[in-house]
C-alpha cells in the first residue's frame, strides 16, 4: 500500500487556486453542454433525419471516434507543453463545430460534424487533470475533482431547459448556438486568469505555494515534463492495467443514458419535451450535490483508502442500472435511476481517480495516465453505444423497450469493482499542523 502525504498547514478564504478552478470549471460546462444538448435533442435529429435506432446509435458515438485518439495524445501534450494551450484549442474548436450544426442537412453530415466534435474535445479530460493536480494538494484534490466532474452534471441539467425550449419554439439546431455564445467569454477568462503552474501565477503568495506543494522541492517541480521514460516505468506497476481498465468501464454505462434516455422518456412514456427537460435537469441536480460529498467520503468514511471510494460509484450506477431494467412503475422512477442515482457513478469514481494516479506515479506522467483511462473508456464507450442500438426492443412498449440496455450497462458497472480491487492500495494521509497567517509582505510576483 502507498501512502500520499497532505498539506501539514490549513489556509483558508480564496485563493488564486480556486480562480483557476473556476475557469475550469466553466470551460468544462460550455464544452459538455454541446454533449448534453446532442443528447437530449435525439428524438428531434434522429426524426428529421429520419434515422433508424441503429443510425442513431451510429450517429451518438461518431464524437467517441475522434474523441479517442485524442484523449491519450491530450495526456502527452500536456506533459509535454503544458494544459493551457490544449485547454484553449479545445474550447475555439467546440464552440466553432457548435455553431456549424446548424448547416448539416442529413445523417453523413451529423455523422461528421459529430466526429470532428470529438477530436477537440479529446483536448478536455487530460489537461484538466492535469491543471488540477498541479494546483490542489492531495487533500483538497479529492473535493475539488468531484466538484469540477459534478459541476459537468451542470450541462447536462440544463440542456434540457435550454435545448428542449429552443428545439421547440425555433428549431433544435438553434440550440448549438448557446455553446458558441457562451463560449467566446468563457476562452478570454480562461486565457487571462490560468497558468500552467502555481508559481507562475502573478500575485500568488508563499502561503498558498506552501499549502500547495507542501515539503516539495519547487526546483524538481518546476522542472518536471514528461519523458517516454518515465512512462515505461510506471507500466512495470500492473495497478496501473487494472485501474486503466476500471477507468475505461467505470462510468462509460453513463452515455447509454445520454443515448437513449430522453427517447425513452418522450418517446417510451410520452412525456412532453418541455417536461422531459425539467425531469432531467432535477435528476442531474442530484449527482450535482453529491460532488460536495467527496472529499468526506473519500476522507471520512473510506479513511483515506481510495479503492473503496472509487468502488462507491460503480456500485451505485450498477444498482441504480439493474433496477430500471426490471422495475419502472413510471417516468420519474425512470428518470431517478437512469439519470439521478447512477450518474453519481461519474462524482465519486472520476472525483478520485486522479489523487489514485498521483500515488502510484511521478507528476510528470499524470496528465498521460489520465489520458490513457479515458481513452479507454472512450474504446469501450463507442463498443457499448454503437451496439446498444440492437437491444432496443421496438416491439416493446413503455420502459420495457430499454430493459436488456439497463442491464448490460448495470453488469458493466459491477464488473469494475473487481479491477479496482485487483489493483494496487493508495491511501491519503494527512496531518496538519496550525501555522500562523503569513504577512501580505510575503506576496510574490512571479
Amino acid at each position: 500500500m502507498e501512502t500520499i502525504a497532505g498539506s501539514s498547514i490549513q489556509m483558508k478564504g480564496w485563493g488564486k487556486r480556486h480562480t483557476v478552478f473556476l475557469a475550469v470549471i466553466l470551460t468544462n460546462f460550455v464544452v459538455w453542454l454541446d454533449e448534453a444538448i446532442f443528447g437530449t435533442l435525439t428524438p428531434y435529429w434522429g426524426k428529421e433525419f429520419a434515422l433508424s435506432t441503429t443510425e442513431i446509435a451510429s450517429v451518438s458515438s461518431a464524437y467517441l471516434l475522434g474523441y479517442f485518439p485524442f484523449l491519450f495524445i491530450a495526456g502527452i501534450l500536456a506533459d509535454r507543453i503544458g494544459a493551457k494551450r490544449l485547454l484553449i484549442t479545445c474550447l475555439i474548436g467546440c464552440t466553432i463545430i457548435s455553431a456549424s450544426t446548424i448547416f448539416v442537412v442529413d445523417f453523413t453530415q451529423i455523422w461528421w460534424r459529430n466526429f470532428i466534435f470529438g477530436m477537440f474535445f479529446g483536448l478536455l479530460w487530460a489537461p484538466c487533470n492535469r491543471i488540477l493536480a498541479l494546483w490542489f494538494p492531495a487533500h483538497e484534490r479529492v473535493r475539488f475533482t468531484a466538484l469540477w466532474f459534478s459541476s459537468t452534471m451542470a450541462a447536462f441539467a440544463l440542456a434540457g431547459p435550454i435545448g428542449l425550449t429552443i428545439a421547440g419554439i425555433l428549431s433544435w439546431k438553434i440550440s448549438f448556438l448557446t455553446v458558441t455564445i457562451l463560449g467566446i467569454p468563457i476562452l478570454l477568462f480562461f486565457a487571462l486568469v490560468v497558468k500552467d503552474r502555481p508559481e507562475e501565477k502573478r500575485g500568488i503568495s508563499k502561503e498558498e505555494l506552501k499549502f500547495i506543494y507542501g515539503d516539495s522541492d519547487q526546483l524538481e517541480l518546476q522542472a518536471d515534463k514528461f519523458k517516454w521514460s518515465y512512462f515505461k516505468e510506471v507500466l512495470k506497476n500492473p495497478s496501473v492495467y487494472f485501474m486503466a481498465i476500471a477507468a475505461g468501464l467505470a462510468t462509460t454505462p453513463n452515455w447509454l443514458a445520454t443515448t437513449w434516455g430522453s427517447t425513452g422518456l418522450i418517446n417510451g412514456f410520452h412525456v412532453s419535451p418541455s417536461t422531459a427537460g425539467v425531469i432531467i435537469s432535477l435528476m442531474y441536480a442530484i449527482p450535482m450535490a453529491l460532488g460536495f460529498t467527496n472529499g468526506w467520503v473519500v476522507n471520512k468514511l473510506c479513511k483515506g483508502y481510495t479503492r473503496a471510494a472509487l468502488a462507491i460509484g460503480p456500485a451505485i450506477g450498477g444498482i441504480s442500472f439493474i433496477i430500471a431494467s426490471f422495475f419502472v412503475p413510471n417516468y420519474l422512477v425512470y428518470a431517478f435511476l437512469v439519470y439521478g442515482f447512477a450518474a453519481v457513478s461519474n462524482v465519486y469514481f472520476w472525483g478520485t481517480i486522479n489523487v489514485y494516479w498521483s500515488g502510484i506515479a511521478r507528476p510528470e506522467v499524470i496528465g498521460t495516465l489520465n489520458g490513457l483511462g479515458s481513452a479507454l473508456q472512450v474504446a469501450f464507450g463507442y463498443a457499448l453505444v454503437s451496439m446498444s442500438g440492437g437491444w432496443v426492443n421496438n416491439s416493446a412498449e413503455g420502459a420495457a423497450a430499454f430493459s436488456k440496455v439497463w442491464l448490460i450497462g448495470g453488469i458493466v458497472f459491477l464488473a469494475t469493482i473487481v479491477l479496482i480491487f485487483l489493483s494496487k492500495e493508495i491511501m491519503i494521509h494527512q496531518q496538519y499542523k496550525k501555522e500562523p497567517k503569513e504577512d501580505l509582505k510575503n506576496a510574490i510576483e512571479i
